[in-house]
């Protein structure tokens, strides 16, 4: 139990999602075992069933929702939400997917007794478009296995991460000229400037996956930001992980969509 409680600020952006999903989502968040936090919900929606589920959720008097005249964007919304948030730890979840009970309560604790730490994530169970757990994803703790790991792949799970607010209180924001990968360059930038990332052993997330999943995956837009990101973040001080990080891109853009379906279905067993 964590005796002095610091507040956590939840950011969620959000577009048309089934209201049925999005009430879930955010009921995830209400009850959790931690209640010392803020949820700042980022609508874009257009969809008025969505935006009603949204207003019927916010009654509770820790959530607040944003919305503008026109469509802000993705990226654009989560950093509105990094720059409005008011905890000392900011979490990110997504419209979709449930967080479980205790996921902000395990990673309040870790960060405050891994001082070192800058972000956090955690393992996540992958769900159905129908609520049915269908498969699991593993995430690298820390140390070398998690530096190896991010050489090819996303190191962190994004709805999973809590992180500390000094990172945007030292100028650091998603890029908002990337509409892909922005965790992706969110972490190698932090990565390349001696921040610490650590994932807990803990599966805190449902993570939600429609039935076009693994097309959207492979979608060669998809690919070539993923290795833009990687190339745009080499680094000869750090000339390893750079040519690791860019050969790992280059491949993943150049190898048949078959193959990274064929990879994606063995992580995502009957997806």
């Amino acid at each position: 139990m964590i005796s002095n409680k610091p507040l956590v600020s939840v950011i969620m952006a959000t577009y048309n999602e089934k209201p049925n999903i999005i009430k879930s989502s955010i009921q995830s968040i209400l009850d959790q075992s931690y209640s010392n936090f803020e949820l700042l919900i980022f609508d874009d929606s257009t969809n008025v069933e969505t935006k009603s589920a949204i207003d019927d959720m916010s009654k509770d008097s820790r959530v607040c929702v944003y919305r503008e005249s026109t469509r802000v964007g993705f990226v654009e919304s989560l950093n509105k939400g990094l720059k409005k948030a008011q905890g000392d730890f900011i979490a990110r979840m997504d419209g979709d997917d449930f967080a479980l009970r205790e996921r902000l309560e395990k990673e309040v604790s870790f960060l405050l007794t891994h001082k070192n730490i800058m972000v956090v994530g955690g393992q996540m169970d992958i769900m159905d478009e129908h609520d049915n757990i269908v498969s699991h994803r593993n995430y690298p703790e820390r140390g070398i296995k998690l530096w190896l790991f991010s050489c090819y792949r996303n190191p962190l799970a994004h709805p999973t991460v809590m992180m500390r607010s000094k990172i945007v209180d030292r100028g650091y924001l998603y890029n908002e000229k990337l509409k892909m990968s922005e965790d992706l360059d969110f972490w190698l930038r932090l990565m390349n400037d001696g921040y610490k990332i650590a994932n807990l052993p803990d599966t805190v997330l449902r993570f939600r996956v429609q039935s076009d999943f693994i097309n959207k995956r492979v979608n060669e837009k998809q690919r070539m930001y993923m290795s833009k990101v990687r190339k745009m973040n080499f680094r000869t001080k750090h000339p390893v992980h750079g040519v690791l990080s860019v050969v790992a891109g280059w491949i993943f853009t150049h190898i048949s969509a078959e193959s990274i379906k064929t990879m994606y279905k063995k992580e995502n067993k009957n997806v």
